[in-house]
């Protein structure tokens, strides 16, 4: 602890020294320097065992202390160490699980949780096929490593506009991706989470960009539904259906494509049955009849039906 306490020191001293530039940082033998401590470093975390409970509070403890070296980094220098060395420090989760404390401390530290957001998130969109590796660690990781970014999205709404960037290659890596496996579960899990994420925060930029995939993402969705066997699966691409992360107005053209997913919602759990009824709900309340009653017609004799079965 004293040791990487005093190596941050003289980090940060190194890093905000000008000498004859203007300019700071670090120059680049500094910066290799800086790499060699992160590769290094991490293999001295070997020591720390999995099956010692009351050393893993130590362990956090110190694995926070040694990402805090790399936060006192001017922005440059940092994005010159990850986008180099992340690879190894990915290698490391995938070793040993508590390492995740590094990238969760970026993410949550205002100084480099930008710059740190948009080199994680173009080395993941990377690797999204891995995504098909679920049952093993490296699916595991690659999923959990999203799951982090959008909920420190929340956190640092700043960060909405680097995520702006990478919207498109999420969704579509999703979906291509998910036709081509046989089990793309862990594609609809990162599509879910990914959804709820946009819905639930009041993110304008990354539901502009939602409003151009609609068309194709429905589509898609709607076929992949159509063609699925096992009922998880089935009920995960309803929610998806139901929740894509628009306003109606935008949503209006392509109603017609949901009313399948809604019957089959108000057919299946409790927490699908909700997501339905909530759904035809907002539908009756802003829809005019006019457009809405013929829709609830062409599906009327599965509606109805699935509509008595929650008296």
């Amino acid at each position: 602890k004293t040791l990487i306490v005093a190596v941050r020191t003289v980090v940060w001293s190194v890093s905000n020294v000008k000498g004859q530039s203007v300019v700071r940082g670090m120059q680049e033998h500094e910066c290799l320097i800086t790499a060699k401590l992160l590769k290094h470093g991490l293999k001295c975390f070997s020591i720390y065992s999995s099956d010692d409970a009351g050393a893993a509070k130590e362990e956090k403890e110190i694995l926070d202390l040694f990402a805090g070296v790399f936060t006192v980094l001017d922005e440059r220098t940092f994005k010159d160490v990850f986008t180099l060395n992340l690879t190894i420090l990915f290698q490391h989760l995938l070793t040993k699980e508590s390492c995740i404390a590094i990238p969760q401390h970026f993410l949550s530290n205002q100084s480099v949780t930008r710059a740190f957001t948009d080199i994680l998130l173009t080395f993941l969109v990377a690797r999204i096929k891995d995504l098909s590796n679920s049952d093993k660690h490296e699916g595991q990781v690659v999923l959990s490593l999203f799951k982090i970014i959008f909920i420190g999205i929340s956190t640092y709404p700043d960060n909405e506009n680097v995520l702006r960037g990478h919207v498109r290659g999420i969704v579509i890596a999703c979906l291509k991706h998910a036709m081509q496996e046989k089990r793309p579960t862990s594609y609809y899990l990162l599509l879910k989470t990914f959804f709820r994420s946009v819905a639930n925060g009041k993110f304008e930029l990354l539901q502009k960009e939602f409003i151009q995939l609609l068309k194709n993402l429905l589509d898609s969705l709607c076929k992949l539904l159509s063609a699925a066997q096992e009922e998880d699966t089935k009920e995960l691409l309803v929610e998806l259906c139901l929740s894509v992360p628009a306003r109606l107005n935008f949503l209006l053209p392509h109603i017609p494509l949901l009313m399948k997913p809604l019957v089959q919602a108000l057919n299946g759990s409790p927490e699908m049955v909700h997501l339905g009824l909530k759904k035809l709900e907002s539908w009756v309340e802003s829809l005019q009849p006019a457009y809405l009653d013929p829709l609830l017609q062409s599906v009327k004799d599965d509606l109805m039906p699935a509509l008595y079965k929650q008296l």
